[in-house]
């Protein structure tokens, strides 16, 4: 059979000037989600510019979006969307994308990594960045309550990052904190902090590429490798209690879990205390993308490592074959909360299963090869099919974001496949 390409191309065409997208772009208050999708409209500008009306046009309107936002961006993760997305600015091949933002963009990449790795300016409390949540967290005095055997809350694995900073009361000055009710507790909130894969792949990323343009990165690059390298053979410690490593099996394939399962053991409980809403079963797409392209990524730093390249790729298979409903990739396998951020990981994987496809020899023939073994029911053409036909899921900004996204990829890798 032959890839209806000009269908994709033309579908992709519309999404991008005629369907809410950019409109959505232009008018979306959450900041991390306009950061995601500004890094997908650019995948798509660098390889179709002449979609845009006028070259720079919707780098000029992230830049406006981000200038309005920065000051209220809360979480570590937020400034990783925006740090990866404005990275690209240092390519020569994004110039005529950004324009005459680039310089602007530069300098937004840097900011953003300063953020997540050193921390923000807080009104009246400290902040030292994602990595150093844990030894910076806040106690109830005269206790440590997060090392009390109740509120137990030591980290399973040394080192990587969290996502917000840890403290027990609610912060007021003005302070961001996740709820008017709720403190940052990782024993009373849904939302953490917790050693989060999405933080940990946003940092990896940011990190990697940052490195590789000489930002004087690639020791935390090192080191955040080092922890996730940890994380995937947690089952294999001693004394393991259940499916709690960073990797779920489908051999050969593999997919990432949503977060660490437990925290350190504790001598007073006689166990390792279970993670508040870890599900061994669970995942999200978008951190299958974010851990596939911060290993790729991280060859830039150590190309010789043994394991990065043939994980990744086992990361990708295993979206393609056990994410899928009827050969098409869902957002999420098993998670029901948080649609509305959710929402969007099929659209994250299918970004960094391009640029994998683009960057990395061994992932673009296993992929092409996945692709002929069944060129009529493998992932990649049945994706682009669906979005086609009904769209993406996700909330308004996310559902055409997450075709445009699909399409995108598909596009590049199934014109290989007909070469």
């Amino acid at each position: 059979m032959q890839y209806p390409i000009d269908k994709y191309k033309a579908q992709a065409k519309k999404t991008f000037q005629t369907s809410p997208l950019i409109e959505n772009f232009s008018t979306w208050t959450n900041s991390w989600q306009i950061g995601n999708v500004f890094d997908t409209l650019t995948d798509y500008l660098v390889r179709f510019p002449d979609a845009e009306k006028a070259p720079g046009a919707i780098a000029k309107i992230a830049l406006d979006r981000w200038t309005k936002a920065a000051g209220s961006l809360c979480w570590y993760d937020d400034y990783g969307w925006w740090g990866i997305a404005s990275e690209k600015a240092f390519h020569a091949e994004y110039n005529g994308v950004f324009g005459p933002t680039r310089e602007s963009f530069l300098t937004i990449a840097r900011q953003c990594w300063d953020v997540m790795n050193t921390g923000k300016t807080g009104k009246a409390y400290s902040y030292k960045g994602g990595p150093n949540v844990w030894e910076n967290r806040e106690n109830s005095s005269p206790t440590d309550y997060f090392t009390s055997p109740n509120t137990w809350a030591v980290p399973r694995i040394a080192g990587g990052v969290w996502q917000y900073d840890m403290f027990k009361e609610y912060r007021s000055s003005g302070e961001c904190s996740p709820s008017d009710s709720n403190p940052s507790d990782p024993n009373k909130t849904d939302l953490g902090p917790f050693q989060l894969t999405v933080m940990n792949g946003l940092y990896l990323v940011l990190a990697a590429r940052l490195g590789a343009n000489g930002q004087g990165t690639a020791e935390a690059v090192r080191k955040e490798f080092n922890f996730l390298k940890s994380w995937f053979y947690l089952d294999q410690e001693p004394g393991h209690e259940g499916q709690e490593g960073l990797l779920m099996h489908f051999p050969p394939l593999t997919l990432v879990r949503e977060r660490v399962g437990t925290y350190a053991y504790c001598d007073a409980k006689g166990s390792y205390p279970p993670v508040h809403g870890y599900n061994a079963g669970s995942a999200w797409c978008g951190d299958q993308g974010l851990i596939l392209g911060g290993l790729l990524d991280y060859l830039r730093v150590d190309p010789t490592n043994p394991i990065a390249q043939p994980q990744a790729v086992s990361i990708a298979g295993g979206v393609l074959y056990h994410m899928v409903t009827d050969h098409v990739v869902q957002p999420t396998l098993n998670l029901t909360n948080d649609p509305d951020d959710y929402g969007c990981g099929s659209g994250v994987f299918w970004r960094y299963l391009l640029h994998g496809f683009r960057t990395n020899a061994a992932l673009r023939q296993q992929v092409l090869s996945w692709v002929n073994a069944d060129r009529a029911n493998n992932a990649i053409y049945r994706s682009a099919e669906y979005a086609c036909a009904n769209g993406g899921p996700g909330n308004a900004l996310f559902a055409d974001f997450n075709v445009l996204a699909t399409l995108t990829a598909a596009i590049e890798i199934l014109q290989a496949a007909e070469a």
